[in-house]
């Protein structure tokens, strides 16, 4: 069995339990943690769970059932990494595992984060072309999502020329959120510079609102934030206001801050210690000597089947 298995598959059933409520889930888990090896199957622990989630044994073992079912319904290789895993370059407080299909190998390397708004311009795509050859040529890993706008565009802009690339997903491993990008995320999931990083389990099915937490997994991985393009009241000002709150970098491009339909640009910078994309280079010099590492291939050597 892999490594964090039993250890996931318990909180997942304790989610289970639980209807989906996080951080009652946590609370549960954490306090279990302190009294028994959360390593070893649940099945030799469940009178103490039964105990700590306030359930009959039964309950709970079927929902265990349930859920190790799904996780071991996948049928492609994938890893559970605990949020505090050491190669992350920061703790994922919000979620206690990521499942990752790929090349995990890709969290040692220097990550810029590039997001934008769902109908950008045509000033916005030529600066997302100038931001990523500039991370490439840099040997930095791109992180973006599969939203339909910059970020899908950024995506396939990065698999179409063998960049290094993390893909964040709002979904599980095995789904695709938003459905039109179901294409683009197998694409990603073909190559061996790429890797899917999602904190939904298994066991879990795609929502609208998985959204969120998945932008708290963003967050907590982003060092450096680029806005490619953003409207006022967008949820990005959001993220980035958190980057800068936990001691990230932010960038925004020279072409936004003149635009005057992104008034909020203009006062995020202003109220924010943010860099300005100007002129070719201006990425490179502030990344703090990316790494360039071989890219392993996924264990299966081939292309993912994800439906």
């Amino acid at each position: 069995m892999q490594l964090n298995m039993n250890e996931a598959m318990l909180y997942e059933t304790i989610l289970a339990l639980f209807s989906a409520r996080e951080n009652e889930a946590l609370r549960r888990f954490a306090s279990l943690s302190e009294t028994v090896d959360v390593s070893r199957p649940l099945p030799e622990i469940v009178t103490e769970a039964a105990r700590v989630c306030e359930r009959m044994p039964g309950e709970i073992q079927d929902a265990y059932f349930r859920v190790r079912h799904s996780f071991e319904s996948y049928p492609f290789p994938f890893e559970i990494i605990r949020g505090d895993d050491e190669r992350l370059a920061h703790p994922v407080t919000c979620a206690p595992f990521l499942y990752a299909y790929g090349n995990t190998g890709l969290l040692d390397e220097e990550i810029v984060t590039v997001l934008g708004m769902r109908a950008p311009d045509e000033e916005g795509r030529l600066d997302a072309v100038s931001i990523l050859q500039e991370a490439g040529k840099a040997g930095a890993c791109v992180m973006s999502t599969l939203d339909t706008g910059l970020d899908a565009y950024c995506t396939r802009y990065a698999f179409n020329e063998r960049m290094k690339q993390i893909v964040i997903l709002a979904s599980p491993l095995h789904q695709c959120m938003p459905e039109g990008q179901k294409e683009l995320m197998e694409l990603v999931a073909s190559s061996q510079s790429s890797l899917l990083l999602t904190p939904f389990a298994p066991s879990r099915r795609a929502e609208k609102w998985f959204t969120v937490p998945r932008n708290q997994v963003l967050v907590s991985l982003s060092s450096f934030l680029v806005v490619l393009e953003e409207r006022d009241g967008g949820p990005l000002w959001k993220l980035a206001g958190q980057v800068c709150d936990e001691g990230g970098r932010v960038m925004l491009t020279a072409s936004s801050l003149a635009n005057d339909s992104f008034t909020q640009a203009r006062s995020f910078a202003q109220t924010n210690s943010v860099l300005t994309y100007k002129h070719r280079g201006d990425l490179k010099k502030h990344l703090a000597g990316a790494k360039s590492r071989p890219c392993k291939a996924p264990d299966d050597g081939g292309q993912l089947e994800l439906f």
